[in-house]
């Protein structure tokens, strides 16, 4: 099965999963214990399933993850806290701790999304240059670097469109859509899964190349799918999705 699909079902679990013990907090909160004891009692096999699922998921991507990053450790250190804190709440019908693991729950959802321990997604600071028109892309900080070169502006995406020719960048769009969209969107916008924002990256052409190249995160590798030509082309067409 490939990463997407293991994303997806894992994020399709923990949203029913969230959603589930949401509703029994609800009930708790609102004191009415005998529809959250009847919930509990009819959703028993769910919750066994969305668990199992949510562990075999989880598991197989914590073992594909490109590095395990301080906010991931903290991810799972916080659901395993999680998980005991919302069953005993439950059990009990303890307020406060079925309040706390809900919090616990919302708040690991969201370092998840994001990749972030602020719930912030991060960008890359990057000067970025076009030097030739088949988009030769240098970091520099020379003062005669910028007098001969095009530098990243508002207008650059469209000065790398142009330096593309129709075939290139149709064929950069084809894989783009089939291989990138599912996560990224075909406005480079989605995010699914902590996917960045292509919009607001601000990595340049070569560093977006050897992401594409390698992968990060979630993002499996296509150093091996993709030719060289392939990985500049895409490469050059995520940048079209600068604001």
């Amino acid at each position: 099965m490939p990463v997407t699909a293991f994303l997806h079902t894992h994020v399709l679990v923990v949203i029913l999963f969230l959603l589930l013990f949401t509703t029994k907090t609800a009930l708790l909160l609102l004191n009415k214990r005998a529809a959250l004891t009847n919930l509990r009692n009819k959703t028993k096999v769910v919750e066994m399933i969305l668990g199992t699922l949510i562990l075999v998921t989880g598991g197989w991507m914590l073992l594909n993850y490109s590095g395990i990053p301080g906010w991931l450790i903290t991810k799972v250190v916080f659901v395993l806290i999680a998980i005991p804190v919302g069953i005993v709440g439950l059990k009990r019908e303890n307020k406060v701790l079925a309040v706390l693991a809900l919090l616990l729950f919302v708040y690991v959802y969201g370092i998840a999304e994001t990749d972030s321990l602020a719930m912030q997604k991060e960008a890359t600071e990057n000067t970025t240059v076009i030097t030739t028109p088949e988009t030769v892309v240098t970091e520099t900080s020379s003062p005669e670097a910028e007098d001969t070169s095009i530098k990243e502006t508002e207008t650059a995406p469209e000065a790398i469109v142009a330096s593309l020719n129709q075939t290139a960048l149709t064929n950069a769009q084809t894989i783009f859509v089939q291989q990138c969209a599912t996560c990224h969107g075909e406005d480079g916008t989605k995010g699914l899964g902590g996917a960045a924002d292509l919009t607001l990256s601000q990595l340049n052409l070569n560093d977006r190349k050897q992401v594409i190249a390698e992968g990060r995160g979630m993002m499996p590798p296509y150093g091996e799918q993709l030719s060289e030509q392939e990985l500049e082309e895409v490469a050059a067409y995520t940048m079209t999705f600068k604001k």
